[in-house]
């Protein structure tokens, strides 16, 4: 007997889309003057100009909204459930605190070690995501290319300051 998915519930995913871009938007407000720090660093090479942040990242935590729509919506198993919630939770807890300790505390180093645990916890996403919905998982895969290049600025923020 096949068993019938639950119809999709787009105020879920209005919600998610919320909260998440709230998320960003005030660990962005809670960093600080975001620009002004990141124009006073001495940069690495292929540092994309400060703009380019404000366009990228509302897409990706859209992106990861409805990749968390989705396997909260998708999710067939207890287990499956419990991991989702517990990896998206400790992503987005990993990404809100990164811009602050980063920016507001010019702690660069501490910065390049949340965001390799951050870099882990996004694969690990996407490995557990993919076992509920692998458009879900898919959709994460911008963000984790996105940190995976944050990683690499943040060690030359670092090195060079």
């Amino acid at each position: 007997m096949i068993k019938e998915r639950p119809k999709f519930n787009w105020l879920h995913l209005l919600i998610f889309i919320v909260v998440v871009e709230a998320i960003g938007s005030l660990s962005a407000w809670l960093a600080g003057d975001i620009k002004a720090v990141y124009n006073g660093l001495n940069l690495p090479v292929l540092s994309p100009p400060d703009g380019l942040f404000g366009i990228v990242w509302p897409i990706l935590y859209a992106l990861i909204a409805i990749a968390g729509c989705l396997v909260f919506q998708q999710a067939t198993t207890h287990r499956d459930r419990l991991m989702d919630a517990t990896l998206f939770g400790i992503q987005l807890l990993l990404n809100f605190i990164w811009s602050i300790i980063f920016f507001s505390q010019s702690a660069y180093w501490w910065g390049l070690v949340i965001i390799i645990v951050l870099d882990l916890v996004v694969l690990l996403c996407i490995l557990q995501f993919y076992r509920s919905s692998r458009l879900a998982a898919i959709l994460m895969v911008p963000y984790l290319v996105w940190i995976c290049f944050a990683t690499y600025l943040t060690l030359g923020v670092a090195l060079l300051n």
